[in-house]
């Protein structure tokens, strides 16, 4: 049974978790929550402050909790966790919603794109796998 409340969008964005160290990459994003490809394991249950970098924007602090850890240690599934009464953490989750809010558009764009691709106007582009992310 399909628990989230919020669409997941495919997007690959670079995360840190201070208090590991610990760089990561987003497999997919919602507004409720994002997977986080990591190597290196962390609870379940555990609240975690992250920086996610946002294109164009920069990074901004989000608080989430482990929800699960991936499959085959890959990753953890992370819900972010809104903080009401603390009005920075708000303002960073009120930045993320609105970013978050126009992925329906870049899907929109990415689908012509692909249209051009299979109609043989353009060819598919693919970057090398040397960069980050």
């Amino acid at each position: 049974m399909e628990r989230r409340q919020s669409p997941r969008y495919p997007v690959k964005l670079r995360v840190y978790f201070p208090e590991y160290r610990l760089w990561g990459c987003t497999k997919n994003l919602s507004i409720d929550g994002c997977f986080v490809s990591i190597d290196k394991k962390i609870n379940e249950g555990f609240v975690a402050e992250i920086l996610l970098e946002l294109p164009l924007i920069g990074a901004i602090s989000l608080k989430g909790y482990v929800v699960h850890s991936g499959m085959k240690d890959d990753g953890l599934g992370m819900q972010f966790v809104q903080v009401r009464f603390a009005q920075e953490e708000s303002s960073y989750y009120s930045i993320f919603t609105d970013y978050v809010k126009l992925l329906p558009e870049h899907e929109r764009i990415r689908a012509e794109y692909l249209k051009k691709v299979h109609k043989g106007i353009i060819k598919l582009q693919v970057m090398p796998d040397e960069g980050s992310c």
